[in-house]
């Protein structure tokens, strides 16, 4: 049986060309750091590429996110867009403007227009052109 410490120091005796005796250790993987080392190396490089996928996964689910607000505003601006559509096709929306901007009148109204303060009494106009119902 073998003691602890000619376990461990396991020597060859080897000879050189000249005939002279060497002593050499043995290679043992038990012993070695080379293993630890490798090991050590691999986990370095999957502890590295995976921090930088986590790192793109989280730059994504960012853009992600803001993508997702940028729908929910141009969502709403559209609601409203289809609002105001709406609205200006209305014929009441037509009606106020024909009135107002255009200055038209109804068959059997009148049109009123407001004169400067210096100039007096308000007159009446006799219609242009009249709107059909």
């Amino acid at each position: 049986m073998l003691d602890s410490s000619s376990r461990r120091t396991r020597n060859v005796v080897a000879y050189d060309g000249r005939g002279l005796k060497k002593n050499r250790r043995r290679f043992s993987m038990s012993r070695s750091k080379l293993p630890l080392l490798i090991i050590t190396l691999l986990m370095l490089y999957i502890s590295f590429s995976l921090g930088t996928r986590f790192d793109q996964l989280n730059a994504m689910q960012q853009d992600l996110r803001a993508m997702q607000a940028e729908i929910k505003e141009l969502r709403g601006k559209n609601v409203g867009l289809q609002d105001k559509l709406e609205k200006l096709q209305s014929n009441a929306y037509i009606e106020q403007v024909a009135r107002e901007k255009l200055g038209l009148v109804k068959p059997g109204e009148d049109r009123i227009v407001p004169v400067s303060p210096g100039a007096g009494e308000m007159r009446r106009t006799s219609p242009a052109v009249e709107l059909k119902d």
